[in-house]
């Protein structure tokens, strides 16, 4: 089936969402702006897909798609760009119309798209081992990884790359990059080098 034409200069989109309240909710807020969304069955046709949470568990399914749009977690902030093969958007799940419309036409335009929300704090400059430091106040008893990332970690204090690590593990290496923002965000860490030495001292890892 052909998607039928947008509007003039604006792109179709197909909404792959796990829920229905939403998508129809994304659907609505886009076609108020002359935007089409595509039947699933056509999404090789859209020029956006747009997506949830729901695809982390497989995000080399993404893989390729000329444009994406992401609702929800920032880790796919650090994602997209290796996925899509264009433009991108990693927004809040709480996006409201404008940046939901601002994601949307920028990543068809092939621009990177993220609501001030998702964008990095600035930091003083200091080496990057004592910013770790200060920032790893998570109680250890918090501190709880899953096998693979438990896997992940070991890998990067034998100083693995997130290539090698993927190669290793016989997964993508997209997949090894969402355990590592995994690993910071509970380490309460920013580097590689910092989820290693937070590990080390929770017991985590040895070397």
């Amino acid at each position: 089936m052909t998607v039928p034409p947008a509007a003039p200069g604006l792109p179709t989109v197909q909404v792959a969402v796990a829920s229905a309240v939403l998508a129809a909710g994304v659907q609505a807020i886009l076609a108020a702006h002359g935007i089409r969304s595509a039947p699933d069955h056509d999404r090789p046709e859209a020029d956006v897909l747009i997506v949830d949470d729901a695809w982390l568990a497989d995000p080399d399914a993404l893989g390729g798609h000329p444009a994406l749009v992401a609702l929800g977690s920032g880790v796919w902030a650090t994602l997209l760009p290796d996925l899509s093969g264009g433009g991108w958007a990693a927004l809040g799940a709480d996006a409201t119309p404008a940046e939901l419309l601002a994601g949307v036409l920028g990543a068809a335009a092939g621009l990177a798209v993220l609501p001030p929300a998702l964008l990095p704090s600035p930091t003083p400059e200091a080496p990057t081992d004592l910013q770790d430091d200060d920032a790893a106040g998570v109680p250890p008893g918090d501190v709880s990884l899953t096998p693979r990332e438990r896997d992940v970690l070991a890998l990067l204090a034998e100083g693995l790359s997130n290539k090698r690590a993927a190669r290793d593990l016989g997964v993508s290496e997209s997949t090894v990059k969402f355990h590592v923002q995994a690993l910071y965000s509970k380490l309460g860490v920013q580097s590689r080098a910092g989820a290693v030495a937070r590990g080390i001292s929770l017991g985590l890892v040895s070397v």
